[in-house]
């Protein structure tokens, strides 16, 4: 091609016809800009395709960690109400009395149950399209704000429930500062190998509803089923927040 059209300048040349030269020139020149602007159309599109696939991909990446979220949450609802059932037993026990350490070791082992409260979610893909500027990839402005709006009330959330941790940790405090129901946890009563390390009197305290010992463990163990409920309604709450996510992400991955 390249050729071509140098013989037919050389012969517009050597004909000294210079109008068909000029008109030669600007031909070539036309069809230089066209092939430029081809492609600089064909780069544009091939960018756009590219951006479309990775915004696309970290919609199906969001969708999978929402997936996972939801799974989570609602098994910690459903492993929630079972220990609110543990809780009211625990209770229970409490109020009618104890006779012997396997009684209380039992209550230890509910109370911990209870207090082994740890919110989580996936937050890497997030995370890293924020940290990385790649959430523009992201066309579906209206999907975009869900999807932050969703991942900020996960952080007010966790915030939340970190201060009613830090709550429940002063609640247990009390417990463990006024009273022996440490000694019953099943993570140290292995230490006491001593019949005389754990006597009746390490919990005697729980059948005189009357002493301020009791009324701590009662406070501690309301504490707990608090502690659940707060977080089951928040939970509940995210769980129909990622479901409505969810609806929207598959709706765009479908277009």
């Amino acid at each position: 091609m390249i050729k071509f059209f140098r013989k037919i300048r050389q012969k517009l040349l050597s004909e000294n016809s210079f109008r068909k030269y000029l008109v030669y020139a600007i031909g070539e020149i036309v069809l230089v800009v066209i092939g430029i602007l081809i492609a600089l159309a064909i780069n544009n599109y091939n960018e756009h395709i590219k951006d479309e696939r990775l915004g696309r991909n970290l919609l199906e990446r969001i969708h999978n960690d929402l997936v996972q979220d939801t799974i989570l949450f609602k098994k910690t609802i459903e492993a929630n109400n079972k220990i609110r059932k543990d809780i009211t037993s625990l209770l229970s026990t409490a109020f009618r009395g104890v006779e012997n350490k396997e009684q209380v070791e039992g209550m230890s082992s509910i109370f911990d149950k209870a207090l082994d409260q740890v919110f989580s979610y996936n937050k890497t893909t997030f995370n890293s399209m924020i940290g990385s500027g790649t959430l523009g990839y992201v066309k579906n402005i209206e999907l975009k704000e869900q999807v932050v709006e969703l991942y900020n009330t996960y952080e007010d959330v966790e915030e939340l429930l970190a201060s009613i941790n830090q709550w429940m940790l002063n609640v247990t405090s009390a417990l463990d500062t006024k009273t022996n129901f440490i000694k019953f946890n099943n993570q140290v009563s292995d230490i006491f190998a001593l019949e005389e390390m754990v006597s009746h009197k390490d919990f005697d305290f729980i059948n005189n509803k009357k002493s301020e010992e009791f009324q701590i463990l009662i406070r501690a163990i309301s504490a707990t089923a608090f502690n659940q409920k707060v977080r089951n309604a928040y939970y509940e709450n995210l769980v129909q927040k990622c479901d409505s996510v969810l609806l929207e992400i598959n709706t765009e991955l479908n277009n």
